[in-house]
Parts: structure tokens; sequence; C-alpha cells
């Protein structure tokens, strides 16, 4: 009795946040407060054990990111990179382009996508603004891009955490950092690849040259006066830097992301004591808490055994069979990604992926890239395209629904294919 309740709050939750008509953090937790009722009610169990049940460490993890980015992007940092960015292009609008999507493709290895959108969003409208351009399809391709190139590493997203997270509790030893990046990264670059030429078409109308006088004089600022505090500035980069390395090395020696971005946020807090209380008044805690609620409701799921049951019932039907398993394991999630959110996919599909790696090891990755494609196969799939679409909706340009999907969608839907024969191979040689 307990389980049907708990999966018809669930259910009705995401129907709720998907319309877009009420505020998805008070929806998610109301809905992962009704799920505590009803497990206390039915004596299935015990509030205590959802809040225990929370993926703590996600949570932290984005919270102490929120922190750095909001230092850093306050010092002065992302204007600076904005001006160093346009000098290699001279202002060249598809260069511009080109150059801003490979930076989004190299930081989105070290930074989860909501972050790196925090960062390239106000920047690439303040370049396209100087250089008088249209900045939507500059938006747009970055959510695209952060959401793929964030593939082959832990802390490029969220879902990659919570997937990481949930197989080290579930079954120690059989997901490994190494073996991820080697096996996604080379996926990753090809979509990168492929991508760039059908942006650069598909946009061909909207990418035209700006104004030569405009461009001359954005090219004479000297970066060096974009830096408001010398202090946070050099600051914010150490900080960085030790981001970089603690990402890269730390899994190999069993330091979790979220201890690494929570000791730097804490660093760079410190460093800028006079202001802390503003950089934490900026910090996006809807965010946060939205991650709470949806964290407590998929632990409802976990204790009432809905994502047991959903387990045996994948594995029945796949039957041990390796080449129906990638398929689905691509495809299924990707789809459910994109109409709901690819966090929540990725914590309820985390321990089916593990209940499946007797029929093939390569199962957890595979979901990894399914959910991260999914994830901008529509707008709200996640939470990088919302942020491209809400600063967009500031600056009074608004990105639409529709707009977006329409590169989005076939873009998505091509790389997923192109995916798939990827793991195929891989399972054959391998």
């Amino acid at each position: 009795m307990a389980a049907e309740l708990v999966l018809i709050v669930f259910v009705g939750t995401y129907i709720a946040i998907s319309s877009e008509k009420v505020n998805r953090t008070a929806t998610a937790l109301l809905g992962m407060g009704i799920a505590g009722l009803v497990l206390v009610v039915t004596g299935t169990s015990t509030f205590t054990d959802v809040v225990n049940t929370v993926e703590w460490q996600t949570v932290l993890f984005v919270t102490a990111m929120m922190i750095i980015v909001t230092i850093a992007a306050g010092s002065g940092m992302f204007q600076f990179l904005a001006i160093e960015l346009t000098r290699p292009s001279h202002g060249e609008t598809k260069k511009l382009f080109v150059s801003f999507l490979a930076f989004v493709f190299v930081i989105s290895l070290f930074l989860d996508t909501t972050s790196t959108m925090l960062i390239m969003a106000p920047l690439t409208i303040e370049v396209c603004r100087a250089l008088d351009i249209d900045f939507r399809p500059f938006l747009i391709s970055e959510s695209v891009v952060c959401n793929f190139a964030s593939i082959p590493s832990i802390v490029g997203a969220v879902p990659n955490l919570v997937i990481a997270e949930v197989i080290a509790e579930e079954a120690s030893g059989i997901f490994d950092a190494g073996i991820m990046f080697v096996l996604l990264m080379p996926l990753s670059i090809i979509l990168f690849v492929v991508s760039i030429p059908i942006f650069l078409r598909y946009f061909r109308d909207l990418l035209i040259p700006g104004d030569d006088e405009l461009i001359n004089n954005f090219l004479l600022i000297d970066p060096s006066y974009m830096i408001r505090s010398k202090k946070d500035f050099y600051a914010s980069i150490i900080g960085m830097v030790v981001l970089a390395l603690g990402f890269t090395i730390g899994h190999s020696v069993g330091f979790q992301p979220s201890m690494i971005a929570i000791i730097v946020a804490a660093f760079l807090l410190i460093l800028t004591r006079e202001w802390v209380d503003d950089v934490l008044k900026k910090v996006n805690w809807g965010t946060v808490f939205f991650l709470v609620g949806l964290f407590g409701l998929v632990a409802s799921l976990e204790i009432t055994g809905v994502i047991h049951w959903l387990a045996v019932a994948v594995g029945s039907f796949l039957a041990d069979n390796e080449v129906l398993g990638i398929i689905f394991m691509t495809w299924v999630p990707s789809l459910i990604s994109g109409v709901i959110d690819n966090i929540p996919v990725s914590t309820v599909l985390a321990p089916i992926a593990v209940s499946l790696v007797t029929i093939n090891p390569i199962l957890p990755y595979v979901l990894i890239f399914a959910v991260n494609i999914g994830g901008f196969l529509l707008p709200i799939g996640a939470p990088a395209n919302i942020l491209a679409i809400a600063f967009s909706e500031k600056e009074h340009k608004p990105i639409r629904f529709v707009d977006f999907a329409k590169i989005a969608t076939p873009l998505s839907l091509l790389m997923l294919a192109i995916g798939t024969g990827w793991f195929l191979l891989i399972s054959a040689l391998f």
C-alpha cells in the first residue's frame, strides 16, 4: 500500500513540476513531505530514514560550486575572460561562436553544468551586447554543449555525481572514474566535432558580423580593467586550479568531489570575509532545496522497494541480452530525462544500472551518457537549459521553448544514435 501511494506522490509531483505552473522547489519539498507522511502513517518507516537517505554529498557539492562561482564572478574574472576569449577571434561572429563553445567544452570537464552556465550566460550576453550581435544562438548552443561535454567527468554534471555516489553505496568496485573518462571522452569529442557544423548551419542567418567600430572599441579594452578585486581575482584562480586538480586526481586517493568543493568554497569565503553575507544571498538556494526535495522523494521510493521492483522488472525484460541492454539503457533514460529532469532519472535508475552489470559492465557508463544527452532533448530536461532561457528572458529577448527544441531535439536524437553505435562497438571489442 505504501509503495503505491509513494509512487503516486512521486508521479503527481513531477507532473506538477513539468507543467511549469507551480514553483518547482516548493512542489518538490511538498512531495517529499507528503511521501514522508505516507511512510509514517502506514508504519513503513520514519521521516528520519527519508532524511538520512537524501544524497547530501550532491547537495553540498552543488551549494559549494555556487558559492565558488559567485565569488569568482564578483572579482571580475568572467569579464576578464570575456575579453580574452574575444581577442583571438578578432570579433568575427562565427569564430567567436566556435571559441566560446570550445571554452564551454573544456570547463565542462571540471565544473557542473549549472556552474558552467552561471559563468557563460552573463559573460556571453555582455560580449554580444558590446558587439551588437544576437546572444540567443550562443546560449542555446552553450547549454547543449555543456550537457554532452560533461559526460566523461564525474563532476561534470549533477547526474554523473549522483550515479557515481549511488553505485558506490550499492556495490563498490564496479565503477571507476578513470574507465569512465577513457570510455566517454572520445565519444564526447566526436559529438563536439559533429555538433559544430550543425550549429553553424542552423544559426547561419543569426550569426551575422557585428559593427566594425564596436568590435574595434571592444578589442581596445584592457582586460585588467575588468578586475574589481585583485585579491578575490587571484584567490578565485587558485581556487579553480585546486578544484581542477582535486577533481582530476582526488577520486583515485579517496577524495570525494563534495569535500574538495566545500573546502575551496570555505577558503574563498574566509578570504572575502567583508562580503560573505552578500555572496550567500546570491546563491541559488531554490535549486539547492529543489535537490533536497527531489532526493527525499527518491529516497521514499527506495525505502518502499519501488526501485528494487523496477530493477527486477527491467532485468527480466532484458533477459541477459547485451545488445538489448545497451539500446535500452541508452534510449529509455534519455527519453524520460527529456520529459522530466535528468537528476531524478539518474537517482532512480542508478540502482537499476548496478543490477544490470552482470549483463554488461559498461551499462552504468551508458546511463551517464543517456541522461546527459536526454537532458537537452527538451528544454526542461536539465538545469543548464532552464538557466539559458532564464537569462534570455532577463534581457527581454527570450528563447522560446520551441526555438530551443528545434535544434536541440534533432541533435540529441542524432547523438543518441552515435552513442548507441559507440557502445555496441566497445562491447563487441572488449
